[in-house]
């Protein structure tokens, strides 16, 4: 009998794992809140060299071959630099990726992952509940479906319903920090930016505080591949705060509102930020609130599992989200078609939530960074010295490749 799974959600995860699935045979179902592919928050994603060879391993070469094709590889980012508030470079570290990587917009990215999978999609009908029975498991949808499947994989994200109804407790927890982000399109005139971008990312540093971090996706000459979503060039801006420096009005306000709390965020600062901020597409701008695991810890299920920000959310300072994503849906797709049911559910289970631990390792101290630079004095001494936690900013550079960061 075909295996048939269910997937809650259509992010990176959930994608990945259905083109897995569907690719040796098996039947699947996703179930997605969002209209369609395109209809997706978030910037640019890194996918580290494990993650690439991840989806080599399990999806159709066609589909690697798209993505590549719809980003840029680990020559846009060999170089991690940190700069002050009047924009001046305090600290250059050359970044050495080993293997291959992947620098894609989110859209792109879930646009290239959904071509083929027309019918098993059910766009703007998420999961709202489930329960097991002997047989498998039947899910309840936004639209009132019932849907009976083998498997449910809740990849529904860092608010999961699935796995507040798996394991009692959210996925996620606040982690007292929130970005506005948003992108500024360079394929017409813009505001000059920061030429270390044209090799890198940047982190800026600033009164009350502030952090600010800026990528530039600059594509070179592309050959037309099937499948493939190239972008046009822009340049992604993200403002990071403690929860508090925030105004109230933060959650409630609209995209150009956003922009203008995020260049008022900036006071004190140069120009150069400021207008950078101010030329962004209004759509484009949006919150982040940073998030970490609640409490991952196992669950007691043959039928149900789940997988990246549903089990092990990290803020983006990891840069992590989407990699981890990836090799977990993989993971899984393999267990799943060579393992009996039982075996591949608890293989699951023990990998994703070996996740959490590895990523906040190298997020927090990034959050740590942020709220003791608020302090003028020690800001002075961080910049002036070129940074004293110089392996810190090494680890980031290695990790941040997408913005948001904050």
């Amino acid at each position: 009998m075909t295996l048939h799974v269910g997937v809650a959600g259509a992010g990176i995860g959930g994608l990945v794992l259905a083109q897995a699935l569907r690719a040796r045979g098996a039947r699947v179902t996703v179930f997605e809140r969002d209209g369609s592919a395109a209809e997706t928050a978030g910037y640019r994603l890194h996918l580290d060299a494990p993650a690439m060879a991840a989806l080599r391993r399990v999806l159709p070469a066609r589909l690697v071959e798209a993505l590549r094709a719809s980003g840029v590889g680990a020559e846009a980012f060999t170089r991690f630099a940190v700069l002050d508030s009047r924009g001046r470079t305090r600290l250059r570290l050359p970044v050495d990726d080993e293997g291959e990587v992947l620098l894609i917009g989110r859209r792109a990215l879930r646009e290239v992952l959904a071509g083929g999978l027309d019918g098993a999609v059910r766009w703007g009908d998420a999961v709202t509940d489930h329960s097991e029975h002997p047989d498998g498991v039947t899910v309840r949808t936004a639209g009132g479906a019932e849907v009976d499947v083998d498997v449910l994989v809740g990849a529904d994200g860092a608010g999961s319903r699935t796995t507040r109804r798996l394991t009692g407790r959210p996925a996620a927890r606040p982690a007292g920090v929130t970005a506005v982000a948003g992108t500024v399109p360079l394929d017409r005139p813009a505001p000059p930016f920061p030429r270390t971008l044209e090799r890198g990312l940047a982190f800026a540093i600033g009164p009350g505080g502030a952090g600010v971090f800026l990528a530039a996706h600059l594509p070179g000459p592309r050959v037309a591949v099937p499948g493939a979503v190239p972008e046009p060039p822009y340049l992604v801006w993200s403002v990071a705060l403690p929860d508090q420096r925030w105004p109230e009005e933060l959650p409630a306000a609209s995209g150009a509102e956003l922009g203008a709390i995020a260049e008022a965020a900036l006071t004190g600062w140069s120009p150069r930020f400021r207008d950078l901020v101010a030329a962004a597409e209004p759509g484009s701008v949006a919150e982040f609130p940073f998030v970490l695991p609640a409490d991952p810890a196992p669950w007691r299920s043959d039928r149900v599992t789940l997988l990246g920000d549903a089990v092990h959310p990290v803020p983006p300072t990891a840069g992590a989200g989407a990699s981890t994503a990836v090799a977990d849906a993989a993971g899984l797709a393999e267990d799943l078609l060579s393992r009996p049911l039982p075996e591949a559910m608890a293989a699951a289970q023990e990998r994703v939530l070996a996740v959490a631990p590895a990523v906040l390792r190298e997020a927090l101290p990034v959050l740590a960074w942020q709220r003791r630079l608020s302090s003028p004095v020690l800001r002075a001494l961080a910049t002036g010295l070129a940074l004293p936690a110089v392996g810190g900013a090494l680890a980031l550079g290695r990790r941040l490749r997408g913005a948001p960061l904050p």
